[in-house]
């Protein structure tokens, strides 16, 4: 799928598909890819939990202190996502081989 968005995309901003435009399409689409899913491995490994949890129990309260009750039910960050990273991951590291291949065999 992102094989065939980076050809699609090559004719619609440069109409034409060179190798050129392929390397620097594929280069952005497989970046993104990498760090949305590597985003998302570190929100479901709980770093941002601590973060969200002070944020939350400061912007929900509004002035109105909460319960020990309300406070331990609060479901923190990393239950909240639940989105699959690995085949974004695997697409992504798939694209960047390819742009990598694509690389030799435009410098050599």
């Amino acid at each position: 799928m992102s094989l065939f968005a980076t050809i699609l995309l090559s004719f619609f901003i440069y109409k034409e598909l060179t190798l050129l435009h392929f390397i620097n399409i594929s280069f952005v689409i497989s970046g993104t890819y990498i760090f949305l899913s590597l985003l998302t491995m570190t929100i479901k490994g709980g770093f941002f939990d601590a973060i969200t949890y002070g944020f939350r129990r400061v912007f929900v309260s509004k002035g109105k202190a909460l319960s020990k009750n309300e406070v331990h039910e609060m479901t923190p960050v990393s239950d909240l996502v639940d989105f699959d990273h690995s085949p974004m991951l695997y697409s992504g590291f798939l694209l960047m081989v390819l742009m990598v291949i694509a690389l030799f065999i435009y410098y050599f």
